[in-house]
């Protein structure tokens, strides 16, 4: 039958030592490609909500620039509305100063005879 040399346990306990370390290779490197994978979809998942977050952002900066830009518009306006009526008074009040101060030129009346 068979005669198992010292020299052949020594090659068939290699051979299966060579068989579990290469199944242990393979397995470490399985968990690494399934590690750096959830690694990488969690990375694409924070982008998207990255990319996310900045256009919801970007939108309410040009809403908060419209509406600034609108109000803007609408002090100066008020401004100038304010400013308008502001000269108007004055004018009417020198106006009425000046007929205090200056009697009218116009003549008496006069009786009929």
């Amino acid at each position: 039958m068979f005669s198992l040399t010292p020299l052949d346990i020594l090659y068939i306990v290699l051979s299966f030592c060579v068989l579990w370390f290469t199944a242990a290779v393979f397995w470490f490197l399985w968990q690494l490609a399934t590690i750096l994978k959830n690694v990488n979809d969690t990375v694409s998942d924070a982008r998207d909500k990255m990319h996310k977050m900045e256009q919801a952002l970007s939108g309410i900066r040009e809403k908060f620039d419209r509406a600034s830009s609108l109000v803007g518009l609408g002090a100066n306006t008020a401004a100038k509305a304010v400013e308008y009526v502001m000269e108007k008074k004055k004018k009417m009040e020198r106006e009425l100063e000046e007929d205090v101060e200056m009697p009218s030129r116009k003549p008496a009346f006069k009786k009929k005879k």
